[in-house]
């Protein structure tokens, strides 16, 4: 196709339109958001994110995100303090498979079964969906997802062939994420999970056609899982500013797999500006805002909130939840290795309000890609954090979630985001903000 880029042309591209006109390096722009007296942007709280990772929960870059937001709360009123996490982890040295010369490196699949620098020695054998019809006994199954926007193990078109060759006693696992993308991308996972007794690696579809050929023969490979017990240690953020009345509670996660520029950075943008617009705005509410961490473990620290620290459902007047890629950049898709960076959002997002309010606040959302067509906020609907505070009965919800094209894949980083569609997103959802928290104070 005349004028499609090659995956490094694209990444440079997309950094380029990003950064354009900053007139300052990643030092600069990651110091931007604590100095001087003027607020920084969306885009430049969303970069500054991306720059502390990775982010998954107890890393460096997790910790030094705790300490920004808890100065940026602190800095508007807010009495910051911490809720402890704590789990068992590994800290992974090195995660790859051999096959005679070709050396596949990927992404450990967590909960973690360590192998040693050595590795496994093992026959391949391509299970795909046919793990309980074929003998994996003792070999290391490949097993190539359905196309889908990746996200958990727990996922039904994930958990039913991963579960099945679990089950049919395979020595290892390498999972091949098909998606937009063509990359590799991190599945969430529970602390335990039966994944754990095999080590298991996930790849990206681009570099998987000679295992998946070497599967086919049957040959022999090495499967690498170098890593060792390294406990997470973190905590969820709780930001409480004393008012009257019941409850405005916002939260939304601070952990994720790598940078999370797109997934994770463009909400907690957003988080850090509602807390400074309700503080501004609502002057005599109780205000909560709570950033939580093992989100890539399945919600712990999520969990662990709702149990100890989140008031009773009588005390909240609105609960707002900021999910998984609040707004992030679309992309033309050239190949499964090409993308072409667009000034635009990636629609693949959602949001849920109560049904008695949707024709209420449908037209502030005009143009806001996926979020002008907002849905029931129920269990059934919601996902991630959100699906858990909806069991609980907390009724008077909004959220957001979304995957966009980079969702769990290294490459999202500061590509990822574009400055119009993040502060498009933010005026349109703070007006609906605004105009619900208006209703609720009329009636």
């Amino acid at each position: 196709m005349p004028g499609a880029f090659n995956r490094r042309q694209t990444l440079a591209l997309g950094l380029a339109s990003t950064v354009a006109g900053a007139g300052a390096g990643a030092g600069a722009a990651a110091a931007a958001p604590d100095s001087g007296p003027a607020q920084p942007s969306l885009l430049d709280d969303a970069r500054h994110y991306a720059s502390l990772g990775p982010h998954r929960t107890g890393s460096p870059g997790n910790l030094r995100t705790l300490d920004w937001i808890e100065r940026r709360l602190s800095a508007i009123g807010f009495r910051v303090d911490r809720q402890p996490i704590r789990y068992p982890d590994h800290a992974v040295r090195q995660a790859l498979i051999r096959v005679g010369d070709l050396t596949i490196e990927g992404i450990a699949q967590h909960p973690v079964c360590p192998t040693g620098a050595d590795g496994l020695r093992a026959p391949l054998i391509l299970a795909d969906d046919q793990a309980g019809r074929i003998d994996v006994r003792g070999r290391i199954a490949v097993v190539r997802l359905p196309h889908a926007r990746h996200s958990s193990i727990l996922e039904a078109r994930s958990a039913g062939p991963i579960r099945a060759a679990l089950d049919a006693g395979c020595a290892g696992l390498v999972l091949v994420t098909r998606g937009p993308s063509a990359d590799a991308l991190a599945l969430n996972a529970p602390v335990e999970h039966p994944i754990s007794a095999v080590p298991a690696l996930v790849i990206a579809p681009r570099d998987a056609n000679p295992l998946i050929a070497a599967a086919a023969r049957g040959d022999e490979a090495r499967l690498v899982m170098d890593a060792v017990a390294a406990p997470a240690v973190s905590a969820n953020l709780v930001a409480h500013r004393p008012g009257r009345g019941r409850s405005i509670v916002v939260s939304t996660p601070l952990s994720g797999w790598f940078a999370c520029a797109g997934e994770r950075g463009s909400g907690v943008a957003a988080f850090l500006k509602l807390a400074r617009l309700l503080a501004d705005t609502q002057p005599d509410a109780e205000l909560l805002f709570t950033g939580f961490v093992g989100h890539e473990r399945e919600y712990v620290g999520g969990d662990l909130f709702m149990q100890e620290r989140a008031p009773p459902r009588e005390q909240v007047r609105l609960w707002v939840h900021i999910g998984a890629g609040f707004a992030a950049r679309d992309w033309h898709e050239i190949s499964d290795t090409q993308l072409m960076p667009l000034p635009s959002t990636d629609a693949q997002r959602y949001l849920l309000v109560p049904a008695g309010w949707i024709d209420q606040i449908r037209p502030t959302l005009r143009g806001l890609l996926g979020y002008e067509v907002p849905y029931p906020s129920t269990v059934e609907n919601s996902s991630g954090e959100a699906r858990h505070i909806m069991q609980r009965g907390y009724a008077q919800m909004i959220s957001t979630v979304g995957a966009h094209r980079l969702h769990h894949s290294r490459r999202d980083d500061a590509q990822t985001l574009d400055a119009a569609g993040l502060e498009a997103s933010w005026d349109g959802w703070s007006r609906m903000l605004l105009q619900v928290l208006k209703q609720q104070a009329a009636n």
